[in-house]
């Protein structure tokens, strides 16, 4: 009994073969096959290899004798090695390193995406102090208007558009704005942000502008609806 070894471009097989002598010749009887691997096998191929090839061997006890299986382990290790201890340590501490890598990656991406955020936060909150403080400037200046008071003032309406030009807002800025505005006045301002910076987190930006698009969609379509 032995074991045979074929090779084919991109695996090793393996099988058991046993002779015999029939009418003076010697023939071969295929007893199983021992598995096979892929060419060169990797770490993690040659520990399913033997992994499954002493499952195989523990099948075939009652043809096998321990000593033949003794026998057919030595030739197989000397052609798949076994895994060593000492390359399973290395395989493992590769793995962390690689482990490691991913989530330090995700970590730097999520790190930089939420400095971003942060940013525009920062830079809306600017915006929004700026036109709080012009909201309650034109407030007072109504309020003394209707108690009589001459008070300077312009006789044109503000433009909203040319004013968030002004701030550096392009169209497509001002469109997304005038959506966000109508959705957040149906759906709630609460709900609709913590949607925006959830999806932002994990996308960025443009997720948000189609979220809002869909959202207005949906708002416009309902009340054609009604």
């Amino acid at each position: 009994m032995f074991v045979r070894f074929r090779q084919t471009k991109r695996r090793l097989q393996v099988s058991l073969v046993d002779t015999r002598r029939v009418d003076g010749r010697v023939r071969h009887e295929h007893i199983a096959s021992l598995g096979s691997v892929p060419v060169p096998p990797s770490l993690q191929d040659r520990l399913t290899f033997w992994r499954r090839l002493h499952e195989r061997l523990s099948r075939l006890s009652n043809r096998v004798s321990a000593d033949i299986q003794g026998k057919i382990l030595g030739d197989i290790h000397a052609r798949i090695p076994m895994v060593t201890p000492d390359e399973i340590q290395v395989a493992k501490i590769e793995v962390a390193e690689a482990d490691e890598r991913s989530w330090s990656g995700l970590h730097q991406m999520h790190t930089k995406q939420i400095a971003k955020a942060e940013g525009q936060i920062v830079d809306l909150k600017i915006e929004a102090e700026t036109a709080a403080a012009a909201a309650a400037e034109a407030k007072d200046r109504i309020e003394r208007l209707k108690r009589g008071e001459d008070v300077a003032s312009g006789l044109t309406k503000p433009d909203t558009e040319k004013m968030l030009r002004e701030m550096g807002r392009t169209t497509r800025d001002i469109n997304h704005a005038r959506r966000l505005s109508e959705v957040c006045d149906a759906f709630g301002d609460e709900g609709v942000f913590k949607l925006l910076v959830e999806r932002h987190l994990e996308v960025g930006e443009r997720e948000d502008r189609r979220i809002v698009r869909r959202l207005k969609r949906y708002l416009d379509q309902t009340k054609l609806d009604q």
